[in-house]
C-alpha cells in the first residue's frame, strides 16, 4: 500500500497526530473523572468509546504507517532500519493494549483502577512515540 503525501509532511503528519492524542487524552480524563466520581456506568461506556478511538483514529493511522510509509522508507534505505523498528514496535504496543483493554472490558462488563492506569500510560507512550517518530522521520526539522 502506498503511503499519502500528508504521512510525508511534518506540519501535516503532526497535525494528525495532534487532533488524535488530543481526544484520547480528553477521553482519558472524562473516563478518570467518571471513575472518580463512581459513575461506573458512564465511565464503562466512555471506556468502550476510548477504546474505539483507539482502533480507529490512533491504530488505523499506525497501520498505514507500518503498511505504507515504513515499508517504503525500509525500501528506500532512506531512514535507519532500526529506528522504523522501534516505531513499529510502539505500534504492536498499541495494538495489544488495547485489545487485550477491549478483551477485559467485555468480558468485566466494568473498569478497574489498572485499566484507568493503563489509559494514562498509554497516553505517555504515545507521547514519546511522536517524538521519536518526527526525530526518525523529519530529521532538523
Amino acid at each position: 500500500m502506498k503511503s499519502g503525501p500528508a504521512l510525508r509532511q511534518l506540519m501535516s503528519h503532526r497535525a494528525i497526530h495532534d487532533a488524535a492524542h488530543t481526544q484520547i487524552k480528553q477521553l482519558t480524563d472524562m473516563v478518570q473523572q467518571l471513575f472518580d466520581e463512581n459513575k461506573r456506568d458512564e465511565c464503562f461506556e466512555v471506556a468502550n468509546v476510548l477504546v474505539q478511538h483507539w482502533e480507529e483514529k490512533i491504530i488505523a493511522h499506525a497501520d498505514a504507517e507500518d503498511e505504507g510509509l515504513y515499508k517504503e522508507l525500509l525500501a528506500s534505505g532512506e531512514v535507519e532500519q532500526k529506528e522504523l523498528y522501534m516505531l513499529m514496535r510502539d505500534h504492536d504496543l498499541f495494538r495489544q493494549i488495547i485489545r487485550d483493554m477491549k478483551q477485559q472490558l467485555s468480558e468485566k462488563n466494568h473498569i478497574t483502577t489498572k485499566q484507568i492506569y493503563t489509559f494514562h500510560a498509554l497516553i505517555v507512550l504515545n507521547e514519546y512515540h511522536h517524538i521519536g517518530e518526527e526525530a526518525t522521520l523529519f530529521p532538523g526539522q
